[in-house]
């Protein structure tokens, strides 16, 4: 009887160091995973920070050609405008007040759209 007690607290003793042997191995694999789920993060990063990278490089090179082309239109609209300020100024002087007080906040507003658009593309 003496024998089957030692051999059962020995059972015992080898069960839980199997426990404790499995509970380190479960903690050292998560400690694994953690370790090269951090390591994929930190690459996924460095991938999505490459990306955006190269797309903003594009980008940049899109709004320079936008701006470059604002530029050209601006420009030929600032003349079409003066000619057609100059046309229409004689006239002005003939039109009812309400028609060149309306005349005026048209031109106004056109000037604010132009230097509205002028700074987006700036920016």
């Amino acid at each position: 009887m003496a024998d089957l007690r030692h051999d059962l607290t020995r059972t015992a003793q080898d069960f839980g160091r199997v426990a404790q042997d499995a509970a380190y191995v479960a903690v050292g694999l998560g400690v694994v995973g953690l370790q090269r789920a951090q390591v994929a993060r930190r690459e996924l990063a460095a991938r999505l920070e490459r990306q955006r990278t190269a797309a903003d490089g594009g980008l940049s090179s899109a709004r320079e050609q936008v701006a470059r082309a604002w530029t050209d239109v601006d420009k030929a609209l600032g003349q079409f405008f003066e000619a057609a300020d100059a046309a229409l100024d004689p006239l002005a002087d003939r039109l009812p007040p309400q028609v060149q007080e309306a005349v005026t906040k048209a031109r106004e507003s056109r000037d604010h759209l132009r230097g509205y658009l002028k700074g987006q593309l700036a920016a």
